[in-house]
C-alpha cells in the first residue's frame, strides 16, 4: 500500500503457523473465546462477535487494508449489539473458531474433520516479528499464504450468507 498507514488505522504486525493440536497439549481449562467472523462480500470488511467463557460478548467492525511482510494497516470500530445485528444481514462468508491463549499468542481452532488449528502472535515491531522463534507445536508458517487468510478460511470452512 502506498502512502503509509491510513488515518485511524494501526499497524497489525503478526505471524501465523499451522499448529499440531496433539503437540499443543490439553486445551481444557485454558482461557478461551468463541469468535464468529463475517467477511462481507466484495469488500475488505469483517464483522466480528467475540464471546468469552462467561458469555459476555464484544462486537467489532474491521477493515484490513492489505500489507506486505508481517505488517498490515487495520482499523476497528466497536459496535453495540443492535448495530452488529443490522450489519450481520450483509452478504458474505461466516466462520466460527475457538481462540485459546497459549504460548504468548493465540491458538485458533476451526471446526471440521479434521479440525484446523492456527497459532498466531502479534508483535510491537517488524524486527521483533522477524526474530521470533515459534513454539514446537507450530509447524508450517502461513503468514503470507492467502489460502490461510481469514476470508479464505471463511469460504472453505464456514458458510455463505446471502442478502436477506
Amino acid at each position: 500500500m502506498s502512502g503509509g498507514t491510513p488515518k485511524y488505522a494501526q499497524a497489525e504486525i503478526e505471524r501465523r503457523w499451522l499448529a499440531d493440536l496433539s503437540a499443543a497439549g490439553p486445551l481444557d481449562g485454558l482461557p478461551c473465546r468463541t469468535i464468529e467472523d463475517l467477511y462481507i462480500a466484495g469488500t475488505r470488511l469483517r464483522l466480528r462477535r467475540v464471546e468469552d467463557d462467561a458469555g459476555a460478548a464484544v462486537f467489532k467492525f474491521c477493515k484490513k487494508y492489505g500489507g506486505d511482510g508481517f505488517s498490515e494497516p487495520i482499523a476497528n470500530l466497536y459496535l453495540a449489539e443492535a448495530e452488529h445485528r443490522v450489519l450481520s444481514g450483509l452478504p458474505g462468508h461466516c466462520v466460527r473458531k475457538r481462540r485459546y491463549a497459549i504460548a504468548g499468542g493465540a491458538l485458533d481452532v476451526y471446526g471440521g474433520v479434521p479440525p484446523l488449528a492456527i497459532f498466531e502472535i502479534e508483535f510491537a515491531t517488524v524486527a521483533e516479528a522477524a526474530g521470533y522463534r515459534p513454539p514446537a507445536f507450530a509447524r508450517a508458517e502461513v503468514t503470507r499464504d492467502p489460502a490461510y487468510s481469514g476470508v479464505a478460511l471463511a469460504v472453505s470452512r464456514g458458510r455463505q450468507l446471502s442478502a436477506r
